[in-house]
């Protein structure tokens, strides 16, 4: 059975938050796995605070995965050749700290930056253009995936957080460019929802290119919370493919602050945001997951 994880800021309106206890969050109410953005002392090789976190993993038995929105200082598409590099060095640190810890799945937007600045306008040329130097920074470093065993999961998010790649087809193509087995897709339901005909029928085309998944409601709230999503459709989808990856809940309920303000919540998604709430809602949520996944 697939191991259900959560994201790290799920109990926070901050990015920047003890880690440690954010595992044990997740142990208490019963995820297996857990998402966490790369901090600082990760990108450091900071071995003792990274040793920290192993031993929680280990203690609670939640595996640890990466998931990165790349700030645009180290944005791997640039046009400027200095903020590429910044990129690919950081991602090469990234990958050998994800390898120390364990890691089997570094994931998100690993090509660009995000959320992007939709500062002027865009052409199909700035696109393509965007693409090619995507691919060519991020062909210089799978070779240090490929190497340590590390799945390099592509995120496909909505048009209003990025422009490069915003469909499971662009995914697949990009992947292809890439030219590597360690290069794969991450699908998220919520920007699947916004850009794909039909959210089972992009899973069923990733197939064996869907190496990770973040499942949500519509409107960021924790699945099966809602009305709108076809559970049922992407479950069947899941099993067809013989998808064997984490399935991690990635809801965000509190507005405004650094979380709220990068994802654009401007309004609470639930009255009660108290820290049993939230555990409240989480198992309900596993337990929804549980049974659509045993249908």
């Amino acid at each position: 059975m697939n191991k259900i994880g959560i994201h790290y800021a799920y109990w926070s309106s901050e990015w920047e938050i003890d880690l440690v206890q954010q595992v044990k969050n997740a142990a208490n109410v019963g995820f297996s796995a857990i998402d966490i953005t790369p901090p600082d002392f990760i990108e450091s090789n900071d071995y003792k605070s990274m040793d920290e976190l192993i031993e929680v993993s280990k203690e609670t038995n939640v595996e640890l995965n990466f998931c990165i929105g790349f700030p645009k200082s180290k944005d791997m598409a640039s046009a400027d050749p200095a903020i590429r590099q910044a990129g690919i060095d950081y991602t090469k640190r990234i990958l050998e700290a994800v390898h120390y810890m364990g890691g089997r799945v570094l994931s998100g937007i690993l090509y660009s930056s995000w959320p992007y600045l939709y500062d002027h306008q865009l052409t199909e040329k700035n696109k393509s253009d965007a693409w090619k130097r995507g691919v060519e920074s991020i062909q210089t470093i799978i070779p240090e995936a490929e190497n340590r065993g590390i799945v390099y999961a592509i995120e496909i998010v909505n048009r209003f957080e990025q422009y490069i790649l915003n469909s499971v087809d662009e995914g697949i193509q990009f992947c292809q460019d890439i030219g590597s087995p360690s290069a794969k897709l991450l699908v998220d339901v919520f920007h699947a929802n916004i850009e794909e005909i039909n959210i089972a029928d992009s899973i069923r085309k990733a197939g064996d290119l869907l190496a990770h998944l973040h499942i949500s409601e519509n409107n960021r709230r924790l699945p099966g919370s809602g009305k709108h999503i076809d559970w049922d459709d992407i479950f069947k989808a899941l099993k067809q493919i013989n998808y064997q990856g984490n399935i991690v809940m990635e809801p965000f309920l509190e507005s405004f602050g650094p979380v709220g303000n990068d994802l654009r919540i401007w309004r609470d998604n639930e009255k009660d945001l108290s820290k049993e709430a939230r555990d409240r809602y989480a198992r309900e949520s596993i337990a929804f997951v549980k049974s659509k996944m045993q249908n």
